[in-house]
């Protein structure tokens, strides 16, 4: 196992909300310098625990992290670095959102210490942008991504959004092309998502937009892979593309290894291998803790055999590489061969997926049923009590 631990920090501010983002966030951005002045403070309650690994990756994430202005996030940095100890070529990245930065922001981003960025471009078509309800247009995504490369990023990330409503192969193609011409080193390619609650999901209810199209969404994930796999990209991870190993997401990497990491913000996770704890989802109840001198933790809880070998699974599944059968048979003293058998027999047998170098994997077209793949596993592990 590795030594190493991840930081993430959620900055829990959207000047709006996007139509189907369901993750945390507010539009108070009156705000943000209390929060600031949380997340110092809980950094620095939870440092006793943080000093014994090394810090290998930090990112910012939200919300829009790039509403905090360079001085607040480089206070944020210094917070790290002085209460836990971090690695020398510790991943620092923080997502950024066309229409919230200029090439001034950007340069003093990188004087900071920031050295990835994952700017969050949806696509390159101002309709599906409205759709989605983003704030910026086509033209600030383009000229974000120009200020990125003149400010000294070399390592940038853009998110890109398909299966949208109506949208057929050669719309989403023209996304595609784009971001590939402008030679970018990683791309996050996801399927349009209509969670619970959101108001795409009310609109849905309403029938103002139409149901998931998901045998057309399974033939743009294929054809997407295919794609920029000719265009030199590696399908490492199921959303997640890159030119050449060196250029993924460390701290996504490190998510999918299991690896352990501190949350800091509202609604943010931490993980250390035996259990998890999640944040107050709500800023008041967050700030309230703090100011008691408690850490802001909702709730926690300790995870069973049987969770983790399931979380192994999902995680595993998903990635180029798949789940290392040594390490399962290590982990949980028991073969993945021999308890699983009959279920990979079928995977393989149906081209799904295969065995090779101790790993098991999945198929390109394995990968396009994932989530059936996964119950059937998840329903096979054997319960703990």
């Amino acid at each position: 196992m590795s030594d190493s631990t991840s930081i993430y920090i959620h900055i829990p501010f959207c000047v709006k909300k996007c139509l189907y983002c369901d993750f945390y966030s507010e539009t108070c951005l009156f705000m943000i310098p209390d929060v600031v002045q949380g997340l110092q403070r809980e950094i620095h309650t939870r440092c006793g625990s943080g000093r014994k690994n090394k810090i290998n990756t930090l990112y910012f994430g939200g919300g829009t992290p790039s509403l905090l202005n360079v001085q607040d996030i480089d206070g944020l940095m210094r917070s790290i670095e002085k209460n836990f100890s971090v690695s020398l070529n510790m991943e620092v990245t923080l997502e950024v959102n066309p229409g919230t930065v200029d090439l001034s922001y950007l340069k003093g981003l990188k004087d900071s210490g920031v050295n990835r960025l994952s700017i969050g471009v949806q696509s390159f078509d101002d309709d599906k942008l409205g759709f989605l309800g983003r704030i910026h247009t086509a033209d600030q995504a383009r000229q974000t991504i120009h200020d990125a490369r003149t400010a000294g990023f070399d390592n940038i990330s853009i998110d890109l959004i398909y299966g949208i409503p109506y949208e057929t192969w050669d719309n989403w193609l023209d996304d595609l092309n784009e971001a590939v011409n402008l030679s970018l080193p990683h791309l996050s390619c996801y399927t349009l998502t209509i969670e619970p609650q959101t108001p795409l999901y009310y609109q849905r209810k309403k029938g103002l937009i139409p149901p998931s199209d998901n045998p057309l969404n399974a033939r743009l994930f294929q054809k997407t892979t295919l794609f920029l796999e000719d265009s030199g990209y590696d399908h490492y991870e199921i959303s997640s593309f890159s030119r050449g190993k060196e250029n993924r997401s460390r701290h996504n990497s490190a998510y999918w290894d299991m690896t352990p990491y501190h949350g800091f913000g509202p609604s943010a996770h931490s993980y250390d291998r035996r259990t998890r704890s999640w944040n107050h989802k709500n800023i008041d109840a967050y700030m309230q803790a703090l100011e008691s001198g408690d850490l802001p933790v909702e709730s926690r809880e300790t995870l069973t055999r049987e969770q983790k070998m399931i979380e192994m699974i999902l995680l595993r599944f998903r990635t180029l590489e798949g789940l290392d059968l040594e390490k399962f048979k290590t982990e949980f003293s028991i073969s993945f061969e021999v308890l699983f058998k009959d279920l990979i027999d079928r995977v393989c047998s149906d081209s799904l997926g295969f065995i090779k170098d101790k790993r098991f994997t999945l198929t390109l077209e394995g990968k396009t049923h994932l989530d059936g793949i996964l119950e059937a596993f998840a329903e096979r592990v054997p319960s703990s009590s």
